[in-house]
């Protein structure tokens, strides 16, 4: 029940993209989430416990962002974006490897008390410079060329 609570209040906390105030992310959503003709995106292996009604979206994020390769993180140190997960990784593991300049995709931040938890702590940490809370997933990353912020964005759930 506290999920769908959490939906419902991303739903009426979030921005489009015209909430948004960092270029990077305003030409993400802009070109990615909210564009009817998605770019192409490449063939990019998603782990199979990654919910497959988002995984073209994540696809086309990847692909826009030029990330040629996503692994578990703490299995590669080769790919730029890492999926982690909240249940099993921890927030050092995760800070780290955005040190390191990786992407961090998060599967359902707010799949319980815990991992909801654990986003927030993740999303207040200063090695956090940029997150963008789609709800479903969310992406953490270290920008040099922006300010802190986190974006809380609406998916559009029609497509």
């Amino acid at each position: 029940m506290r999920y769908y609570w959490d939906l419902i209040r991303h739903f009426f906390v979030s921005n489009s993209r015209h909430g948004t105030h960092s270029p990077f992310v305003y030409g993400l959503a802009s070109h990615v989430i909210y564009h009817v003709s998605r770019v192409q995106p490449h063939t990019i292996a998603v782990p199979s416990d990654f919910n497959p009604k988002y995984r073209n979206l994540l696809l086309a994020i990847l692909t826009y962002m030029h990330v040629e390769e996503l692994d578990y993180l703490g299995q590669s140190g080769q790919a730029e974006a890492l999926f982690a997960d909240l249940r099993s990784n921890t927030v050092d593991e995760i800070t780290e490897a955005v040190r390191q300049g990786k992407v961090i995709i998060v599967h359902e931040p707010f799949r319980s008390r815990k991992t909801k938890w654990i986003w927030q702590q993740l999303v207040q940490s200063t090695d956090v410079v940029v997150s963008i809370n789609l709800f479903h997933f969310g992406l953490l990353m270290y920008r040099t060329e922006q300010r802190k912020e986190n974006f809380r964005l609406r998916y559009p759930f029609w497509k």
